[in-house]
């Protein structure tokens, strides 16, 4: 059979399974498709009641991992930050329970959104209240550390950047954190994991909001109404929900009503023996040598077939290549609390001054570029950056170096920490002031310390990327590997 006749038989395949499917729905009656509709919606709130993709897995992880520790930790802490946490833990939930109704809804409007995001609202007032009424209690830090960070919660009606958002939330709650820590390191070292596990939870927060809602809360565009799957969500059904009922059976394959077969057309069951016919793949082209990857390695690398062998073989045009990507414009900006330094390139005249030392900078996406930090600042980020220096007079709180290659970083006064993660290359030059600095590291290489002398000479010293874990007494004891020689 000729190529031809085959493509046609495909044809009339298709129109046939077509109205077999408008002669099945032209014999539904409204109240069979209103009983169809209402099974529908049942199976949507089922399916928002046991929710479990990888969106609702990840959350459930982010509160197990993090979130949990933190509220053991504020059960040891006790006093009003025990009843604080207690509404923190209310928002969470109602957190978790609005990601599992995006799961399994379309979008709803405005007025339907304010209304699912009310109780993890109501919780955060309550929190924030709370505070406002205790600033002479003796843990007041304690109680702002957690009120300054629980916006971070509304990132769900944040858009296009929530991600940023909850780092600038963290940021706020990192200050009075610090004073937490500074306060109470010598006194009760449970208060200071109690902060350091928060702002870990807001910091896994970014993380997350950054993977799984780049752009905003995750919706399902093929979802039911987000309003009913809401009043169908675990709190307000049962515990166990009925399984979705299965899908329609499909007409079994080669029948046909004869009402529509078409006039003159051969029956279904000849499109099969047609398709079982010895020689009918000798239409289709032979692949050339240089297309085989077994052959030529170099197109394992690429993935794909060099456009010039596939013209030579095949003789016919080439496909026009995609578009190229759009590059971001780039951003020197003040927002909010938030210097805003992206997608610049070979730029060397970056230069911001904070007013205020609760202001912030996130560096995102440049390269072959120089960045000046002038005055003090809480927190820097240097995210997806390449080839970049970056100088810092000083830092109250962090500098965070994160997925970049080739950086620079120099801190003329004090800064506390600088921590550096998924980072291929990175120079750090110290001042005489940076004398208690502490240094954090995580799937880093390359990594060098340049510390400033009484001379004002500087001395580099390499930070350790190779480790060897040895068992001692059951214990697992870990250190550097040294090289000899």
């Amino acid at each position: 059979m000729s190529e031809a006749n085959l493509a046609s038989l495909i044809k009339r395949l298709e129109a046939a399974t077509q109205r077999i499917e408008e002669v099945a729905t032209r014999q539904k009656g409204p109240a069979e498709s209103a009983a169809t509709a209402s099974a529908n919606t049942g199976a949507a709130s089922g399916a928002a009641s046991g929710a479990s993709g990888p969106a609702i897995s990840a959350f459930e992880d982010l509160v197990s991992t993090y979130f949990q520790p933190f509220l053991a930790a504020s059960a040891g802490v006790g006093g009003l930050v025990q009843e604080q946490v207690k509404y923190v833990q209310d928002a969470v939930a109602a957190q978790k329970a609005l990601i599992q109704v995006a799961a399994t809804s379309k979008k709803p409007d405005n007025a339907t959104l304010i209304e699912l995001v009310k109780p993890m609202q109501t919780a955060m007032m309550k929190a924030s209240e709370l505070r406002e009424k205790s600033r002479s209690d003796a843990l007041y830090h304690h109680l702002s550390t957690i009120s300054e960070g629980i916006p971070a919660l509304q990132w769900v009606v944040v858009e296009p950047t929530p991600a940023p958002y909850v780092g600038d939330m963290r940021d706020s709650s990192q200050f009075w954190a610090n004073r937490v820590i500074k306060d109470q390191k010598d006194k009760d070292k449970s208060h200071v994991d109690w902060a350091n596990s928060y702002i870990a939870f807001l910091t896994e927060l970014q993380s997350y909001v950054k993977k799984h809602h780049t752009t905003g809360l995750s919706w399902n565009p093929r979802g039911g109404d987000a309003k009913a799957a809401a009043a169908a969500s675990p709190s307000a059904a049962p515990a166990t929900s009925a399984a979705p009922p299965p899908p329609p059976p499909t007409p079994a394959v080669g029948v046909e009503p004869s009402s529509t077969r078409p006039a003159g057309g051969p029956p279904a069951g000849a499109l099969f023996s047609a398709l079982n016919k010895e020689g009918l793949t000798s239409g289709l082209r032979k692949v050339d040598k240089s297309e085989m990857t077994h052959k030529n390695p170099e197109l394992r690398v690429a993935s794909v077939v060099k456009a010039d062998a596939i013209a030579s073989s095949a003789g016919t045009g080439v496909a026009k290549s995609a578009a190229p990507v759009r590059k971001a414009p780039p951003r020197l900006e003040l927002d909010g609390s938030k210097w805003a330094i992206e997608n610049h390139m070979n730029n060397n005249s970056l230069v911001i001054k904070p007013t205020e030392f609760r202001q912030v900078a996130y560096i995102y996406n440049c390269q072959n570029s120089t960045i000046q930090i002038n005055g003090k600042i809480n927190t820097v980020t240097m995210d997806n950056c390449k080839k970049v220096g970056l100088l810092v007079e000083n830092a109250v709180s962090t500098i965070d170096v994160v997925n970049c290659k080739s950086v620079q970083v120099q801190i003329t006064g004090r800064a506390p920490t600088v921590v550096i993660d998924k980072t291929d290359g990175m120079q750090l030059y110290l001042s005489k002031e940076c004398n208690d600095i502490e240094i954090l590291t995580a799937k880093s290489s390359e990594m060098n310390v340049l510390i400033q002398g009484e001379d004002d000479e500087y001395t580099e010293k390499p930070i350790a990327e190779q480790f060897k874990t040895s068992l001692v007494n059951g214990v697992l004891v870990t250190v550097p590997v040294e090289h000899s020689g």
